[in-house]
């Protein structure tokens, strides 16, 4: 038995007895502990240890007689371990209790010493040392195994889970229902989460709390429940088990493989092409759950189409994907491409799926094999490649000489596409239409609303490739003569590579004019139908002409529907034959006869010749200057 030091209130309980000594009693203390007084004084016995039962997981169970005390109050008592503080219920010194039994938790396996100790006031006596020896501890970790460690994605999988202590050994006390926390799975490509189905049968996903039942340490799969796993991801899994602090340090490696091919997902090196250029394809196929498909190999025949819009560029390049030989095979027709564990790459960047497209926009492309196709298209963008010609169109393709009409040009790719790339102010020269026969020539208003004659260049503004009229502006035209044309335009590089053709028809009968005039002498104007001068005559030089009905250009008209009559007169010299000419109501508008004019016999002279109708109704004079 020893004594315990005085401090705190054991201090105060020893200046007591020192207080009762010296009053009226001898008292002593023996190595023991013993000590006497007037009252009488005997020991503190030392509590036995009667019961120590070491049990799997770890407990030692304790149980002792209790000590007598030598005086009133209670003996208190505290237990050690290896000569340190143990866990569970039992007491530490720090905090005795008055129970006599208690359970030691957390026991490392092996032999263990336990006394326990009995304290009253300032009094403690030790029990002998026993001894108990743990050969199964309490559960450290899990291991898990599985029923395959192969399984497939979407398949069951049983489970069994066995918690173990330090050595490996089962803890068969690990028992009942707890909450584990798996991992080690992730989600599919789509979207669905591994699962674990707990003791209610719930499919409870990876990262949340999954309850089971523990049998003997061991939890294991029953009626579908309390361990029954699927994942949904193809590929290495490393499954793991937690509850607090216990964990699963060898994780269970699966490999889990990937389902039939359910559809296709296509990807390409670029979404934004450009018209004609090649752009490497991956086609991956999937299954349900969006893993590579990877049991779908070798050569397989994929149709190419789109999903809307045309597969043509409007100069008629169809698209195409080369297949596994290197060949370019046009969309709609069966492509071989082969696949490597569900993946078809592009070799070499024009075999086994390089794909062309010719027309520029947005283009939504499916692969179909039977009934796997991609529930997505890719949808690639095409630009139009850089420009190489002009494509001119007209609002109308048979404009009335004088009148206006709208003359549109783009600029297009060698694909026929437009050049969106060629646009702001740019400076064209038009060609393909002649000065009408008065001498009018054909123009072009710019961006600007200045009317220019065609040869002559003008300022036009483009947009994303166009050029229209806006305005009144900006290419708005007029053409005189009436005949076919073939009209160009040029930026002195970039020029039409089809001319476009219109027939210019003629305007309204609107004045008399002179055709087929010829002189003796001298030199007639090359415009001589409206105002027609005639230089050089000489004395008694003569003039012949018919007349006609021609619109304000200058070009015959036909069918007048009213016959017109008219004379030519001459302010000096002869005119024979010009006294009533007749225009027929029908055909071409030209007097049927012709008139002579014949110049004075001597002097010089500058007469004018003038053609005026008389009946039929009135069209504008027409004149010929005749000079020496």
């Amino acid at each position: 038995m020893r004594r315990l030091l005085p401090s705190g209130v054991a201090w105060v309980a020893v200046t007591a007895v020192v207080v009762a000594i010296s009053a009226s009693a001898f008292a002593y203390f023996s190595p023991e502990g013993v000590g006497t007084a007037s009252a009488g004084v005997s020991k503190l016995t030392a509590p036995t240890i009667t019961t120590v039962t070491p049990a799997v997981g770890g407990t030692v169970s304790l149980a002792w007689s209790g000590a007598t005390a030598p005086g009133t109050g209670t003996v208190m008592y505290y237990v050690t371990r290896d000569g340190g503080d143990p866990a569970g219920t039992c007491a530490a010194p720090a905090v005795p209790t008055a129970s006599t039994s208690c359970k030691d938790s957390g026991v490392p396996v092996g032999t263990h010493t336990y006394t326990v100790t009995a304290v009253w006031r300032s009094w403690s006596v030790t029990s002998t040392t026993v001894t108990a020896k743990i050969t199964v501890g309490a559960a450290t970790h899990f291991t898990i195994a599985a029923a395959t460690e192969t399984p497939a994605v979407g398949a069951s999988t049983n489970l069994t889970i066995a918690a173990r202590d330090e050595n490996e050994a089962t803890v068969t006390t690990y028992t009942g229902a707890h909450s584990l926390v798996f991992a080690g799975a992730a989600s599919s490509p789509g979207g669905t989460a591994p699962t674990v189905a707990n003791s209610s049968g719930t499919a409870t996903a990876f990262g949340k709390a999954t309850s089971l039942n523990f049998t003997r340490g061991v939890a294991s799969v029953r009626s579908s429940k309390n361990g029954l796993m699927k994942i949904f991801r193809a590929g290495p899994a490393e499954i793991t088990a937690t509850e607090g602090v216990i964990d699963t340090p060898s994780p269970l490696a699966l490999e889990v493989i990937s389902g039939a091919a359910t559809k296709f997902t296509l990807s390409a090196a670029t979404t934004t092409p450009v018209a004609g250029a090649a752009n490497a394809l991956t086609i991956v196929a999937v299954d349900t759950y969006g893993n590579t498909a990877a049991a779908y190999t070798g050569p397989h025949d994929l149709v190419f189409s789109l999903t809307s819009g045309s597969t043509s560029s409007p100069a008629g390049n169809v698209s195409t994907v080369s297949n596994s030989s290197g060949v370019d095979v046009p969309f709609g027709t069966a492509t071989t491409i082969e696949f490597e564990a569900g993946v078809a790459t592009t070799a070499n960047d024009v075999a086994n799926g390089e794909l062309i497209l010719y027309r520029s926009g947005s283009h939504p492309i499916k692969a179909t094999e039977g009934s796997l196709t991609n529930s997505t298209a890719l949808t690639a963008t095409v630009a139009a490649a850089p420009v190489v010609n002009f494509v001119l169109t007209a609002s109308t393709a048979a404009p009335v000489s004088g009148t206006s009409f709208n003359l549109t040009t783009t600029a297009k790719d060698l694909y026929g596409n437009n050049a969106t790339s060629y646009t702001g102010a740019k400076t064209l020269t038009f060609g393909g239409a002649t000065a009408s026969p008065a001498g009018t020539l054909p123009t072009v208003v710019s961006s600007s609303g200045t009317v220019v004659n065609f040869g002559s260049p003008t300022a036009i503004n483009f947009s994303n490739g166009v050029a229209s009229v806006s305005s009144s502006r900006n290419g708005l035209t007029r053409l005189y003569r009436a005949e076919p044309v073939a009209l160009t335009v040029t930026d002195g590089t970039i020029s039409t590579a089809t001319p476009l053709a219109l027939t210019v028809a003629t305007g309204a009968a609107a004045r008399l004019g002179y055709t087929a005039v010829e002189a003796s002498a001298g030199t007639v104007s090359a415009t001589c139908v409206l105002t027609c001068p005639i230089t050089g005559l000489g004395n008694s030089g003569t003039v012949s002409a018919n007349v006609a009905a021609v619109d304000s250009a200058g070009n015959i008209v036909t069918n007048l529907g009213t016959a017109r009559t008219l004379k030519v007169t001459a302010n000096g010299g002869t005119v024979t034959g010009g006294a009533a000419l007749t225009i027929p109501a029908a055909g071409l508008a030209v007097s049927e006869t012709r008139f002579t004019y014949t110049a004075p016999a001597n002097g010089n002279f500058s007469n004018t010749i003038t053609a005026a109708t008389t009946a039929g109704g009135t069209l504008t004079s027409a004149t010929i200057t005749a000079s020496k």
